[in-house]
């Protein structure tokens, strides 16, 4: 692949990544870009985050597990009030601050204490995630958290 092709991958892998308001799947990337072979995908994404790790921009991109996300660095967070997204319920902020001071903990010992419905939304905007371990679930917070919070685990 020749540098103008090389090029107009990571465009294009950059162009989906912006228009996608959460994370996408890496499946999603290679089925958008069906005649590119997924090694070649993989190496245009990590040079996509090596850039935008080395650019002063107030924007990066995550890769946690088999998601690739653009988000806003953590010094920018005072202009969310532009966003069009969801802003987490003063319950949904509660059960966040208890998973991510407890992290990694029983799904079983959220529930007693906080609603189950806030699990769904904090899953569903990858701030935390729900691994089996034997019968039980165990969550976690993401690297997005992470970068979000400002969090040094």
């Amino acid at each position: 692949m020749d540098k103008e092709s090389a090029d107009y991958l990571k465009q294009a892998i950059e162009a989906i990544l912006f228009m996608s308001p959460k994370g996408v799947n890496i499946k999603t990337i290679y089925k958008a870009l069906p005649n590119i072979s997924s090694d070649l995908i993989d190496i245009s994404v990590e040079e996509l985050v090596e850039e935008y790790n080395k650019r002063k921009t107030s924007i990066s991109i995550l890769r946690d597990n088999k998601k690739i996300e653009m988000v806003v660095k953590p010094d920018f967070h005072s202009f969310n009030i532009f966003a069009t997204g969801t802003i987490l319920s003063k319950s949904e902020l509660k059960t966040l601050a208890y998973i991510s001071l407890n992290s990694p903990i029983d799904q079983s010992k959220i529930i007693r204490k906080r609603p189950h419905e806030d699990l769904k939304i904090l899953k569903d905007l990858d701030l935390i995630t729900v691994e089996k371990n034997g019968r039980k679930n165990v969550l976690r917070i993401t690297k997005k958290f992470n970068l979000l919070f400002k969090n040094k685990k």
